[in-house]
């Protein structure tokens, strides 16, 4: 049984994976927030263990074993995000900070049951797909950032490597975009975004925009 501190590296592994393509030393540090010395050390532990392997750019790329403990661990913590904040009332930024003690704690059984007492979700409360329970997340979504003029587009995920920032999730949801709810982009130029939700027109940064996964409007 993998211990915390290896879940941690396989769910950083898997979520830079699926959000980066490219889960190179230094953007797993960054991502985990801790030093490159500590990634080399991990690394050398999770080759040994034979769960990850280097893709021969130096990226680091999970094998069959490996992904399979990595969905296990990021299936948990989506469903703990799920009951924190469908049950429990708490925030985006809240939801998955609590979850990442409570994923090391639900076993299969509970798992399944937590599954079934939520009526069977598919995502977490920021969109993203709980492996094994929805469809694959290979197919790749454009972000707000790519969006052209003119266009009509619902929001569908939230990146999952920016959901521990809890000021830049509370900005989302002020500014109303969280999965599901339709944007309209009215002007796309290089220092951000004019969109419209609803009634209401309002400016929306690179920085924000390129966070957000979307999918066309009556798709």
């Amino acid at each position: 049984m993998a211990t915390s501190n290896v879940e941690h590296y396989l769910e950083a592994i898997y979520v830079l994976s699926v959000e980066t393509r490219n889960p190179f030393g230094a953007r797993i540090a960054e991502y985990l927030g801790v030093s490159p010395p500590s990634v080399t050390q991990a690394m050398r532990r999770l080759r040994r263990d034979g769960l990850v392997e280097d893709d021969g750019a130096k990226a680091i790329r999970l094998t069959p074993k490996g992904l399979q403990e990595a969905e296990k661990v990021v299936r948990r913590h989506r469903l703990a995000e799920r009951w924190a904040y469908d049950v429990l009332g708490l925030d985006w930024s809240a939801c998955h900070r609590e979850a990442h003690h409570l994923e090391h704690a639900l076993t299969p059984l509970i798992e399944e049951r937590l599954w079934q007492s939520l009526a069977r979700p598919t995502t977490c409360p920021h969109g993203n797909p709980i492996p094994g329970l929805a469809p694959s997340e290979t197919v790749a979504l454009p972000t707000l950032a790519d969006t052209d003029h003119g266009k009509k587009v619902v929001v569908d995920r939230v990146f999952e490597q920016v959901e521990g920032l809890g000021e830049f999730l509370q900005q989302l949801q002020q500014l109303g975009l969280v999965p599901g709810t339709e944007v309209q982009v009215l002007t796309n130029a290089p220092d951000g975004l004019t969109c419209r939700i609803g009634e209401r027109e309002l400016r929306i940064s690179l920085e924000v925009a390129m966070r957000l996964l979307v999918r066309p409007a009556g798709a």
